[in-house]
């Protein structure tokens, strides 16, 4: 990981961006529900990197 990823907290919750990283820790940024811009620091082992889901994967042939 590094600053600038996009994660989620392993248990969920909304898409962060990697502000700062350390050895066991990182901090990240995100809009609550209410569009307002919150910060915390999270336990690395906590943090996994966001994969987006297609929205209409195509069929196969």
């Amino acid at each position: 990981m590094q600053i600038g990823d996009i994660v989620r907290l392993k248990s969920g919750g909304p898409k962060m961006t990697i502000t700062s990283l350390d050895k066991n820790s990182v901090t990240c940024t995100w809009f609550n529900r209410n569009g307002r811009n919150q910060s915390d620091n999270f336990p690395l082992a906590t943090i996994e990197t966001f994969v987006a889901r297609e929205a209409n994967p195509a069929k196969p042939d």
